[in-house]
């Protein structure tokens, strides 16, 4: 069988508007595609490579479904995920299972904490390939598929490795629920869309759930243009992430001429400055105490240093 690179989405800042647009609650883990015929089961990355050997738990289910299926070759579009809830999958765990490569220890995380492959779309069934099928039409046979065969809709509690993602027409209303229950997100379907292999295009939209913290800059990285920062933490400067998307222009030159005026010290390419300047973030989350995509919104001038302090931080999260 010949192996897909998956449609991918756009990055926005909002919901499409417009009865043309389908809204699916976005889960932050490995982008897979599974593949099933009488004699062969094809679990792979959004790079085609393998994942049977990382999550056995998805092919013992996907071997029940090739032992009892009449409508294969099938193909299966997700995300592999470890879920936290129902609307949130927790990146650091998948993650985490997707570096094993002990044949026991992986079956003892496979036991502990499974992964759950949520398919959003049915790609072929019978062999008939679905992906030039309008959006709507697949997610209906998708529907047909999953209830066929007793697979919830997303459910933590549900012992199901295999669920799958409906989808609502009202944008706002499941964002809104994304932003209650801390999910990541949302991605916008145009519907009518056809599936198109290996492309990011705006019949898919995606809007991410966003926090939002003050940062102290503690250097710039002369090589790569990124900008380190912090928060203080038990009185000491506690290093977070670094960031140089969403500072442009006038804004980014401003901050590199302040970084050099109030430097400490340079080590080849990386410039330690006095903590001074004040930045505010956006950010998806903190993994492994680093921002994960951290972008500019603006300079905080009216805030002192020493109150960007890991304890705010937390407030500003939970907010």
């Amino acid at each position: 069988m010949m192996r897909y690179k998956p449609m991918l989405p756009i990055l926005t800042s909002e919901l499409p508007a417009g009865s043309e647009w389908c809204f699916e609650i976005k889960y932050d883990g490995f982008r897979c595609l599974l593949y099933i015929d009488e004699s062969e089961i094809d679990l792979y990355s959004r790079n085609l490579r393998s994942l049977k050997a990382e999550f056995p738990e998805i092919v013992r289910e996907a071997e029940q479904i090739q032992q009892h299926s009449d409508d294969l070759p099938i193909l299966l579009d997700g995300e592999l995920c470890i879920l936290d809830s129902s609307t949130k999958a927790s990146f650091s765990k998948i993650q985490k299972r997707g570096r094993m490569k002990k044949e026991a220890r992986i079956q003892e995380q496979a036991a502990a904490t499974p992964a759950t492959y949520l398919v959003f779309e049915l790609l072929m069934q019978s062999g008939r390939h679905l992906k030039n099928e309008p959006f709507y039409e697949r997610k209906r046979i998708l529907q047909e598929w999953m209830d066929g065969r007793e697979y919830p809709t997303v459910n933590k509690e549900h012992q199901s490795p295999i669920q799958w993602i409906p989808f609502s027409t009202n944008g706002d209303a499941l964002f809104a629920h994304v932003k209650e229950t801390k999910g990541e997100g949302v991605v916008s379907k145009r519907r009518n869309s056809v599936w198109i292999p290996g492309k990011r295009t705006n019949d898919w939209l995606k809007v991410k759930r966003l926090y939002r913290g003050f940062f102290i800059v503690i250097g710039l990285d002369e090589g790569n243009g990124y900008f380190h920062v912090a928060v203080v933490n038990d009185d000491q400067l506690l290093p977070i992430g670094l960031f140089s998307h969403g500072l442009e222009g006038q804004e980014r030159e401003a901050l590199i001429q302040i970084v050099k005026k109030n430097q400490v010290t340079k080590r080849g390419n990386h410039i330690e400055v006095t903590p001074r300047i004040c930045v505010e973030l956006e950010f998806l989350e903190i993994y492994q105490m680093q921002l994960r995509h951290p972008r500019f919104i603006q300079f905080r001038l009216d805030i002192h240093w020493e109150d960007c302090t890991w304890e705010a931080l937390q407030m500003q999260m939970e907010n």
